[in-house]
């Protein structure tokens, strides 16, 4: 089962007290293609500098893993930080394999904080990407 399968099938959302730190939450494939492509052009622009495009794909996918996987998700949390570290840029027409994992939690000034690690493979399991996503977690 897709993780989105796996998401739209929970009907609660995920809560705070749900995260074990250390424990996979699931993953996702992605392909990075020309719709996806061309969907980054509209916003910036068809002539980029070489790998521009790439990278920010790599966000992108970072993002869609992270939605995917940890669905649904209460209303009312914030996107406290984000970053991406990459090892190679997703290559056009490659299929991206995300893994979303419980880094951590933890309760700092009566808020629940919530750390969200994925890190992301091509083809031949080629290392593309390692994020890591904190967020302030409503409920």
């Amino acid at each position: 089962m897709s993780a989105a399968a796996r998401g739209a099938a929970r009907a609660a959302p995920h809560l705070f007290d749900d995260f074990v730190p250390g424990c996979a939450l699931g993953d996702a494939t992605c392909t990075y293609d020309e719709a996806m492509a061309a969907g980054w052009r509209r916003i910036f622009g068809a002539h980029q500098p070489a790998g521009v495009e790439a990278a920010g794909v790599a966000l992108a996918l970072m993002m869609r893993g992270y939605l995917s996987v940890v669905a649904p998700r209460p209303p009312g949390n914030v996107h406290a930080s984000q970053r991406l570290q990459l090892s190679a840029l997703p290559r056009p027409g490659e299929q991206v394999r995300t893994l979303v994992t419980c880094a951590g939690k933890e309760i700092r000034r009566e808020r629940r904080y919530v750390e969200i690690d994925v890190s992301a493979t091509g083809t031949g399991q080629r290392p593309l990407f390692a994020g890591r996503l904190t967020l302030v977690w409503a409920a």
